[in-house]
């Protein structure tokens, strides 16, 4: 994969990798990763994405701001800038390739790629990884401290990874968010769900919600997997595989 770096929209840059395979290609996956992940998906992005150019189906991985190798501050994140982010690389896409995309997201990559659907007739199908759409709900069992934050203070909350903050403004944002009016904008595009049914950190009934809340749409909860796909990271991706190869190669 290339790296690149997306400039465009007058902010901070976004760093990504790209991979067009060399026949023609009618769609780009853009990949959206989850809270406090990477591009990289811990290095499994790379044979995934020589995967899908097999389909004849170009990849684009990228961070948010704040994370990876892309320019921000973490403890800014939320939502709304995710979806801005999104909508920059989205513009990188039409402008350079003039393709149609495909949005796939990891946990809260994914309610970032449904927070943008409306956005751009060229988004012509989504794939939700583990995504949370009861967001509240979500957060609130995730982070321990969240009625401080909710108070309006700034938290440093450590994890597996190291610590990092999180400022009240991510909560808030979120009121401005209506994630089933996105799922009814997103209605007129395939769409794959897959969740785990022991994900630990997203219940397996925000998959259910958005299967009840959209058309033309396939879901797998997959028995004894969690939050990330610990020991089924194979037939997730296998079964996304062939929802490409079925849908859109």
């Amino acid at each position: 994969m290339e790296n690149i770096s997306i400039s465009e929209g007058g902010q901070g840059k976004l760093a990504a990798y790209i991979s067009i395979p060399e026949s023609d290609c009618p769609y780009i996956l853009i990949v959206c990763h989850g809270f406090r992940g990477a591009k990289e998906n811990s290095g499994y992005i790379f044979t995934f994405a020589e995967k899908v150019n097999k389909l004849g189906l170009g990849v684009l991985a990228f961070d948010f701001s704040g994370s990876g190798a892309s320019d921000g501050d973490f403890a800014n994140i939320s939502l709304s800038s995710q979806v801005s982010d999104l909508r920059r690389v989205i513009d990188y896409v039409n402008s350079n390739y003039n393709r149609q995309v495909i949005l796939l997201g990891r946990s809260f990559g994914g309610s970032t790629a449904l927070a943008a659907a409306g956005y751009n007739e060229k988004v012509a199908g989504y794939i939700f990884w583990s995504t949370p759409v009861k967001l509240y709900e979500t957060f609130s069992g995730l982070v321990e401290e969240f009625a401080r934050l909710e108070a309006g203070e700034e938290l440093e909350i450590k994890d597996e990874a190291g610590s990092f903050r999180l400022k009240p403004s991510f909560i808030q944002d979120l009121a401005h968010h209506d994630m089933k009016n996105y799922l009814q904008k997103s209605a007129p595009c395939p769409i794959l769900i897959i969740h785990g049914a022991a994900d630990e950190v997203v219940d397996p009934n925000n998959a259910l919600y958005i299967y009840e809340n959209t058309r033309h749409t396939e879901l797998h909860i997959i028995s004894g997997a969690d939050h990330r796909f610990s020991e089924y990271i194979t037939e997730r991706e296998d079964l996304t595989l062939n929802w490409l190869r079925r849908t859109f190669s």
